[in-house]
């Protein structure tokens, strides 16, 4: 199915199910326009002015609407579309330019000249709370209306470039002269009705019908009928479509002919969609995102966009849902939604595919999408993909199984299970950290595309690309890079690993059970990981273990010096036995304090370090790799025995009562 039959479908559903121009439904303001309608966002508290009438179609009262109130207002097919000196009225509210004859006699013109056709086709159709405002409109008094209610009796002046200057006294009683360009105000209509109470053009969904039957009356009797290539239908075909982010569009004609040589004599001939099929499609696509609930930005004026096909109310899932720099690690707030990745991840998505009924598998379908505004007059649709309700559960899930891992969650001081969200992942393999602490990746861009490369791995189940490993283990390569991030770092690093294990080498991880692994048993880079965590948790113990005279700074950062492990990470790495036999001297006083200070932690690590240097000799000897340096695994390894050594230390000291 393509893009457009299932926003299509979508739509109709949402009609049939009373969820179109519905604003009891509404989300922060946000409905799913009804066809042959626009919205508009106040961006700031002086952009959007809305008069109120009353039933004998005399302005009453005005205001400017607050910053991010919505209002919905009728629209035609010129105007939607309009750019540059192109004059094309909106259908009733519109900016000042239009509504103004003081301001551009030409727009005005134009502009009353559709008021005067609508209130025609009133007297046929009966649509009372058109007819007053209409009336209203014809007296063209709009702009002195604006400037009583707005101003009252103050002095102003506007200028040949019709800008309103008057003077403003602030709070602290100065004087400012204030400025507003009232070309660019956009004017909406509020009516006031006896015992009906008042009723804006937005919430009118009387008006919005009467508009709607207009349209489609004028369509069919006076223009050319094609048939549509979504529906195949006979109807009114249009060749320019509404702006999806700002003008930039889904659907557009090139201005170079050389596109269509060939069979094509014209661009309009290489797609017909009808009218009112582009409305829906494109109403409905405008709502996914403005609305957070299904649409996330990530970047680059790119969209991820996800749905389900018959059931609207759930939202879409937070596939890349981001961690606030606040938040400690990888604390999510998993009460806020059910389907972010983590938790009771399986029960979560359940709910969300399927509700309490799974008979419901059947019924609609999942859909993903990610589209990116590439210039100011096209979008490009870079990924879209339809799955089944069960398709898409059982690839999310898989997604999180493969890639979920021990992180410690500082709010309820305990490890969790969980999957690292592609945000995380992506500030740790093309991130550094930041003077916050934070991985952060400050390229938008290539955060943006690497995003656009791991949604397929989550939806489409294909496997990791190979490049992201290799960065993965280049990244944890250099461990004094990272300062306060290390411990995410690993752990980000380590669900990777697994990942790329899972999908390559059919080995199955769990981060509790690392050591039961059967290719691990057998990998040298494993019992290499396993010895650096050993060396470095000798250091540290030792180190803690002396006896420090006060708590000046001096002897507190004595503590958290970098290890002889910490500087020679890379070298085990790349130079693994010449760099064991260096450790292994450094480490000797260290073993010293121990056997003198604590003797049963000298000979706990002392036969760990001969156990492991042993099975490392052996695998020498079977593979003849000495010189070989050390792959992925020795991450598993270090991850395995420094998690191993922390729990056991933890329980030591609970037995001890200390």
């Amino acid at each position: 199915m393509s893009l457009m039959n299932a926003l299509l479908e979508t739509y109709n559903f949402a009609f049939n199910s009373g969820l179109v121009d519905n604003p009891k439904l509404s989300s922060n303001g946000l409905t799913i326009l009804p066809v042959y309608h626009s919205n508009k966002k106040a961006n700031s508290n002086e952009d959007i002015f809305e008069i109120t009438i009353d039933a004998s179609s005399n302005a009453v009262d005005g205001r400017f609407l607050r910053k991010d109130e919505i209002i919905v207002f009728p629209i035609t097919e010129d105007s939607i579309t309009r750019s540059g000196s192109k004059v094309a009225p909106h259908a009733v509210s519109d900016e000042f330019s239009y509504l103004a004859r003081e301001i551009d006699l030409k727009k005005n013109e134009e502009y009353i000249k559709g008021i005067k056709e609508l209130l025609e086709y009133e007297k046929i159709y009966n649509c009372e709370n058109f007819r007053i405002i209409g009336k209203y409109i014809t007296k063209n008094t709009i702009l002195e209306d604006f400037l009583k209610f707005y101003l009252g009796n103050k002095e102003y002046v506007i200028d040949d470039k019709f800008k309103l200057n008057y003077e403003k006294i602030e709070d602290n009683g100065k004087v400012k002269i204030k400025s507003l360009d009232l070309k660019k105000i956009f004017i909406t209509f509020k009516l006031e009705k006896d015992f009906l109470g008042d009723i804006t053009l937005t919430r009118d969904i009387g008006l919005h019908d009467f508009y709607i039957d207009y349209v489609r009356n004028k369509n069919f009797c006076l223009k050319e009928l094609s048939y549509c290539d979504i529906t195949g239908n006979l109807d009114y075909c249009i060749e320019r479509h509404r702006g999806i982010i700002g003008n930039a569009k889904l659907i557009s004609i090139s201005n170079h002919n050389e596109t269509y040589y060939g069979r094509l004599k014209d661009g309009k001939d290489i797609y017909h969609i009808s009218y009112e099929v582009s409305q829906k499609v494109h109403n409905m696509l405008k709502y996914f995102i403005d609305n957070e609930n299904y649409s996330r930005f990530i970047g680059g004026d790119a969209y991820i966009i996800n749905w389900l096909s018959q059931n609207l109310n759930k939202g879409g899932i937070e596939l890349v849902s981001e961690i606030e720099e606040e938040d400690e690690d990888f604390e999510d707030e998993e009460e806020q939604t059910m389907s972010i990745l983590g938790g009771q991840i399986s029960k979560n998505l359940g709910k969300y595919f399927f509700g309490e009924d799974n008979s419901l598998i059947e019924k609609g379908s999942f859909y993903v999408l990610i589209i990116e505004k590439v210039s100011n007059g096209r979008v490009s649709m870079k990924y879209f993909r339809k799955l089944t309700r069960l398709e898409a559960y059982q690839r999310v899930m898989n997604w999180y199984k493969s890639t979920s891992w021990n992180f410690y969650n500082h709010r309820l001081h305990k490890f969790e299970n969980k999957s690292p969200s592609i945000y995380q992942i992506v500030n740790f393999i093309y991130g550094q950290e930041n003077s916050k602490g934070y991985l952060s990746c400050e390229n938008k861009k290539l955060s943006r595309s690497t995003i656009e490369r791991l949604i397929p791995c989550i939806i489409d189940a294909q496997k990791l690309p190979k490049d992201i490993l290799k960065t993965t283990f280049y990244k944890l390569s250099n461990k004094q890079s990272y300062k306060k991030s290390w411990n995410i770092a690993l752990n980000i690093g380590c669900s990777l690993i697994k990942k790329y294990k899972n999908d390559y080498e059919n080995c199955t991880i769990d981060a509790n059970k690392i050591s039961e692994v059967k290719q691990l048993k057998e990998s040298k880079s494993f019992y290499y990981g396993k010895l650096m965590a050993i060396y470095e948790k000798i250091e540290l113990d030792a180190i803690r273990g002396r006896k420090v005279k006060g708590d000046s700074k001096e002897e507190k950062n004595k503590v958290q010096r970098i290890t002889n492990s910490d500087r020679l990470w890379n070298a085990m790495i790349r130079t693994p036995e010449r760099t064991r036999f260096i450790l292994e001297s450094k480490v000797k006083p260290y073993m010293n304090m121990l056997k003198k200070n604590n003797p049963g932690w000298y000979v706990f690590y002392d036969k760990l370090i001969t156990e492991i240097t042993l099975k490392i000799i052996k695998l020498n000897e079977e593979n003849y790799s000495i010189k070989s340096s050390l792959d992925e695994d020795f991450i598993l390894g270090y991850y395995y025995q420094k998690d191993n050594l922390y729990q056991r230390k933890d329980k030591t000291s609970q037995n001890n009562g200390e």
